[in-house]
């Protein structure tokens, strides 16, 4: 399945599989986005899977948001599908423990 990214009111659902072949284009997407003042939130409750390689690219968005003081909550604690990922990379920390 080919990845999909929806918009609603700066809230961004991300379904489909994160892997390293579009983790870099989402972080591109992203990043246009981000703005001091103006939260942004990434939703992957709907991602069906991610490799290591999406898990360390989606923990250097967040990262590069923190260093600049921008407001990035990315949700998805509930998803069974990316959390075994993403805590074997011990990037989980990344979630936000906040649902919308």
């Amino acid at each position: 399945m080919a990845l999909q990214i929806t918009e609603t009111r700066r809230m961004f659902s991300v379904h489909g599989v994160l892997n390293r072949s579009n983790a870099a284009i989402l972080k591109r997407h992203m990043s246009r986005f981000l703005h001091p003042n103006q939260p942004l939130i990434l939703n992957l409750e709907r991602v069906l899977d991610i490799d290591t390689t999406a898990a360390e690219i989606l923990q250097e968005l967040y990262l590069h948001a923190m260093r600049s003081n921008q407001i990035l909550s990315i949700i998805g604690m509930e998803n069974g599908n990316i959390l075994p990922t993403l805590k074997a990379t011990k990037t989980a920390y990344i979630l936000s423990h906040d649902r919308v």
